[in-house]
């Protein structure tokens, strides 16, 4: 950079200006004559003469000027840690306030006084920014007095603008969250957004929804509405929960997107009611815009048994007892048409389709639009109106098989990972599953309560176990075989029982097998196929649960592995994966004989695996 300067007696002198940076510390600025000057640093010398020959900065200077020449050195000092600076500043200042050392402010809340200083409190907030530099009664006094906030936040408040830092009680976040936006305190209350956000729960959630709302926290009041629409059934179930506007349950109950089914919407209309008797006469509302055509009877005769609202409300009783005689005609109907309520769905593993095999006229036709392409490698079982489905990665999805254009939704994962395909068992509307599949062995048991989507850990097995076969029975879950860790088939045999938690070991199979078909029909539970030693089997046993003894049965006609069965009326059903369209057995209890089933189909197709349904 060049410029001109004017000696005063008319000539022009062209001055360079030269800038330095040393050590990444002191930065130099130099005009430079291009004549020859002497300039002193303490006692090293410079010689310019157009070009730099020696630089030694120090601090201590001494300037020489020959003639009309001049030269100027500017420098400037950088800390070499400015983080660390700054940090011992703010340490001292805080310092300083703790012991009134150069304080010229006070706050006040209640007893307790707060000392300060007035240019800090400035920096830190433009609540204090915008008050002190005014001629207000407080500036004069150099005092403030808070009412009707909480002491220690306000505290908290003061530390934060002195250090950066400041504690969140959890008791007094709403306490907090206040003093902050008061005094302006953006970090304050964007860090109390971020904690009521990541601690939300089902049992804080309408606490924090209405302090959302108080003090419009958009991000929180957005994370509450997430929360609710995916937790809607357990926060159904808090107390606060009758608090909600009558429009917001009719937006759920009526709305086409949401994930719930109608037994759900009326499971949570009831529980809305039931919260608060100002919303009693919202119920009729509220049930009107359920689709009871898909509600099945046996839920609607089991709400009539249990619901006490219900039970009190004649009006409301007979109403829904309509609607469950409606369902029994619609089932009844159905019956006529197909032959019988019970339907065998087979899952094609070639189509990716889910199938339906009719024991009447043992034909197998499509069941329904959604396909399970999604889905690989899994368990099945079915409860009231719903499909589930348990796979590898701990994953759980269900079906509504009532509603023609459903699709697969996903649920919570199981605690504990089960393998693959565990196999599920249900009892008194939860589903369990115990042990693991491949490539799992374990001990674990979960129970899945449907309505509240949440698993709940049980009482361990006694022995690690993989590849069991489960029934429930008389308020027990009953564990078959399997295979233990070192991957032999075992003949164990044990009794669960949930509401006491207890394992009970009984008398073993007669034969070692894993994977087996099990059903049980009038106290007695029918042990069918599976694998033993290399390979499958055709064995058949019966354990007599009265007589605790065990009977082997006729073999079926082939050996069959992975073995799903299912009682339908007089007979056993036992469908194994299988790529031949004839490989599926059934039973005759009556006179012990197994009968080939030979299906009729459209096309060629490959079980993967089965469950039972109730039209």
């Amino acid at each position: 950079m060049h410029d001109r300067l004017d000696s005063g007696e008319g000539n022009r002198t062209t001055i360079h200006h030269i800038k330095l940076q040393l050590l990444g510390r002191v930065s130099h600025t130099f005009i430079i004559l291009p004549h020859f000057t002497f300039v002193k640093f303490n006692c090293l010398m410079i010689c310019v003469q157009q070009k730099l020959v020696l630089l030694i900065p120090l601090l201590r200077l001494q300037f020489f000027y020959t003639y009309n020449y001049i030269v100027s050195i500017m420098v400037q000092i950088v800390c070499p840690n400015v983080e660390k600076h700054a940090v011992k500043m703010l340490t001292q200042l805080y310092r300083m306030k703790q012991v009134n050392d150069h304080c010229d402010f006070i706050i006040q809340v209640g007893d307790d006084v707060y000392y300060t200083h007035k240019n800090v409190l400035s920096a830190g907030s433009d609540y204090f920014k915008a008050m002190l530099k005014h001629d207000t009664t407080e500036v004069r006094e150099g005092k403030i007095t808070f009412k009707d906030v909480d002491s220690e936040c306000v505290k908290n408040c003061i530390d934060f603008i002195y250090s950066g830092k400041f504690e969140i009680p959890d008791e007094k976040m709403k306490d907090l969250l206040y003093v902050a936006i008061m005094m302006q305190l953006e970090d304050v209350k964007q860090a109390v957004c971020d904690i009521l956000e990541e601690a939300l729960s089902v049992e804080n959630y309408f606490s924090t929804r209405n302090i959302a709302d108080m003090y419009g926290l958009d991000s929180v009041s957005a994370r509450c509405r997430v929360f609710f629409h995916g937790n809607i059934m357990k926060v159904s179930n808090q107390p606060e929960f009758g608090s909600i506007e009558l429009n917001d349950i009719l937006k759920f109950v009526k709305s086409e997107e949401s994930k719930l089914c109608e037994e759900e919407k009326m499971t949570l209309s009831l529980n809305w009611v039931e919260k608060s008797k100002n919303n009693e006469q919202h119920l009729h509302e509220c049930l009107k815009a359920i689709k009871f055509d898909q509600i099945s009877s046996t839920f609607l005769e089991r709400l009539l048994q249990s619901n006490l609202f219900i039970s009190r409300d004649l009006a409301v009783y007979k109403l829904i007892d309509g609607h469950r005689m409606n369902a029994s005609k619609r089932s009844d109907k159905m019956n006529e048409e197909i032959g019988n309520d019970e339907l065998i769905i087979l899952f094609d593993d070639d189509t990716e389709c889910i199938r339906s095999f009719n024991p009447i006229n043992e034909k197998v036709e499509k069941f329904h639009d959604e396909k399970f392409d999604q889905l690989k490698h899994f368990g099945t079982i079915s409860v009231d109106s719903y499909i589930y489905v348990f796979g590898e990665n701990k994953s759980v999805h269900r079906l509504n098989f009532l509603i023609k254009n459903s699709k697969w939704d996903k649920m919570k994962d199981t605690i504990c990972d089960h393998g693959s395909f565990p196999r599920p068992v249900s009892l008194s509307g939860s589903i369990f599953v115990i042990g693991g599949s491949f490539p799992t062995a374990t001990s674990d048991v979960e129970r899945f309560h449907s309505f509240l989507n949440e698993w709940f850990q049980l009482q361990n097995k006694p022995a690690t176990i993989r590849y069991p076969s489960l029934v429930s029975l008389n308020d027990s879950i009953y564990c078959i075989g399997g295979e233990g860790q070192d991957g032999v088939q075992v003949s164990s045999f044990s009794k669960y029982t949930p509401f006491s938690s207890k394992w009970v070991e009984l008398q073993p199979m007669r034969y070692p097998a894993c994977d087996c078909g099990v059903v049980a029909i009038d106290q007695k539970i029918y042990v069918i196929g599976g694998f033993c030693g290399e390979g499958s089997t055709k064995n058949v046993e019966c354990y007599n649960v009265t007589s605790a003894q065990w009977t082997s049965l006729s073999s079926m006609n082939d050996c069959h592995g992975w073995v799903c069965a299912h009682r339908i009326g007089k007979w056993i059903f036992a469908v194994t994966e299988s790529e031949a369209s004839d490989d599926i057995e059934k039973y005759d209890v009556s006179n012990d004989k197994w009968i080939m089933v030979k299906l009729e189909v459209d096309q060629c197709f490959r079980i993967y695996t089965s469950t039972l349904v109730t039209i």
